[in-house]
């Protein structure tokens, strides 16, 4: 895949977590959605890359 066809990929796979947040009518069901997006980008990561990989991803990352 070449970086056009990635991007266009990427919009595709983030239009059912933008209308996630679309449903969300409170401060705090956002606040539950990204927690519940938290643990299962967790997973993901964890499955893909493994907990060293996954580590090491984000290990000089500053989230400030």
């Amino acid at each position: 895949m070449d970086s056009v066809e990635i991007e266009s990929r990427m919009r595709e796979l983030i239009k059912p977590i933008d209308e996630a947040i679309m449903y969300c009518d409170t401060r705090e069901e956002i606040l539950m959605l990204a927690s519940v997006m938290h643990i299962r980008l967790k997973s993901i990561y964890d499955t893909q890359l493994g907990v060293a990989g996954r580590k090491e991803m984000f290990k000089d990352r500053n989230y400030e």
